[in-house]
C-alpha cells in the first residue's frame, strides 16, 4: 500500500516485483548485516509509545517507516532522494522499515519524506537519540 498525505486522495497499492508474488524480505536479506541487526535492536515498541500519536490519522504511513527511513538517512548521511533511491534497492533498509515483502516502489509520495521529517521535529529526533542510547553503551552492533 502506498501510504499518502493528506492531500492525496487515492493512494496506489505498492508494487510487486513479481506480479502478484509477494517475496519475503526474510528470504533476501542477509540477517547478520549491521543494519538488519539494528533492526533487531531498536526499542521501536518505545518509539511507537513516545510519538505514535504524530501517526494516528488513517491516512499516515506506520511509525516504523518514516522514523526507519529518517534513521537510515541519518546513518548515511544522504539526502531525501538519495534515500528514497537506496531503499528501492536495498531489501535490509526496507526490512529495517518493517516492511515484509520486497518491492521496487516507495510507499510514500516522494515529497512526503521531507514534510514528515518537519512532522517529527527536534523533539522526536531526541526521542530516536534516546532509543538507541543502550546501543551505544553496550555496542551491540560491533
Amino acid at each position: 500500500m502506498k501510504y499518502s498525505m493528506q492531500t492525496q486522495n487515492n493512494p496506489v497499492e505498492a508494487g510487486r516485483l513479481d506480479a502478484g508474488k509477494a517475496v519475503p524480505l526474510n528470504k533476501v536479506i542477509y540477517p547478520n548485516d549491521k543494519i538488519c541487526r539494528l533492526a533487531r535492536l531498536v526499542d521501536w515498541r518505545y518509539l511507537e509509545d513516545e510519538l505514535g500519536f504524530l501517526f494516528k490519522a488513517e491516512s499516515s504511513p506506520p511509525l516504523r517507516l518514516v522514523l526507519g527511513l529518517l534513521y537510515l538517512q541519518s546513518i548515511e548521511n544522504l539526502s531525501f532522494t538519495e534515500v528514497i533511491n537506496k531503499w528501492k534497492k536495498t531489501p535490509e533498509w526496507q526490512y529495517f522499515c518493517g516492511q515484509e515483502n520486497l518491492t521496487d516502489e516507495f510507499p510514500l509520495h516522494d515529497a512526503s519524506l521531507s514534510i514528515l521529517s518537519r512532522a517529527v521535529g527536534s523533539h522526536g529526533r531526541g526521542t530516536m537519540i534516546n532509543a538507541l542510547a543502550s546501543l551505544r553503551q553496550s555496542k551491540k552492533l560491533h
